[in-house]
């Protein structure tokens, strides 16, 4: 892959590289969602550029995947962050170890575009329900589990995951009566776990049933550092990757609004 990304043209050494690469992952690892929402097939390479979507539909008494699937791009998202020249050479002379903070911050952002792909797939598939009054006892509770016998009832049974923005959240967790809270009563509801993402409006929640079946992610080149060259003395850098969501049955998830 480094021909590719160009990692051997950059006048980095191994172990440079090595701490780029670790705080990439660590960054991205820590911050995604919906790599932990969704299975993720691949990653497959860089040149694959579509992946096929399968339907299913009912012949007699069976169910199988329709002859004729339809097909997805997978989409790029990319990050740049620069390195000083200066900096590095601070960092071989002295002990001052080269600060990361500008890769780190790459990282972050490009994991918010990975989840803007994936939540947003989720979010314009979604079936919509009734978000209830969540500044009250019991109704986040009965709100979700309104939702989750609709999903049923549709033949999704879960087990369900939930996504709220990071307001809604906490809302949810300042819910108490009689020494009960609120966010342990929900968590029994919700066994895949609750996340917490800015990508989910404010005073919305998502519940989705995220098995494999019904929705996962297709990585083409998964998140890598390419070197694309100098300016001046200074070394440019991009964080790329590519995906694709497929939403194999559409209504998996539901939007609570």
């Amino acid at each position: 892959m480094s021909d590719y990304l160009m990692r051997d043209q950059a006048p980095l050494g191994v172990e440079v590289w090595k701490a780029i690469d670790g705080m990439v992952a660590e960054v991205i690892t820590k911050t995604v969602v919906g790599r932990r929402l969704l299975k993720v097939v691949g990653p497959l390479g860089w040149g694959v550029e579509q992946a096929p979507v399968p339907g299913f539909e009912k012949v007699g008494e069976a169910w199988v995947t329709g002859e004729a699937p339809t097909f997805v791009p997978l989409q790029t998202a990319t990050a740049g962050f620069m390195l000083r020249m200066k900096d590095l050479a601070r960092a071989d002379q002295t002990p001052f170890a080269l600060d990361l903070g500008a890769v780190a911050t790459a990282a972050v952002e490009l994991a918010r575009k990975e989840d803007g792909i994936v939540l947003q797939a989720l979010l314009d598939s979604a079936a919509k329900g009734a978000m209830g009054d969540w500044t009250t006892i019991n109704g986040p509770f009965s709100a979700i589990a309104n939702a989750e016998a609709d999903l049923r009832a549709r033949g999704f049974d879960g087990p369900y995951a939930l996504v709220v923005n990071y307001g809604t959240y906490a809302q949810l967790a300042s819910l108490m009566s009689e020494g009960q809270r609120e966010l342990k009563l929900v968590e029994h509801l919700v066994e895949d776990g609750i996340f917490r993402s800015s990508l989910v409006p404010e005073g919305k929640a998502l519940l989705v049933d995220p098995a494999g079946w019904n929705a996962d992610i297709v990585l083409g080149q998964d998140v890598a550092t390419a070197f694309l060259g100098n300016d001046g003395l200074n070394l440019v850098f991009q964080v790329i990757e590519t995906l694709a969501v497929r939403v194999k049955r559409a209504g998996s998830a539901v939007l609570l609004s």
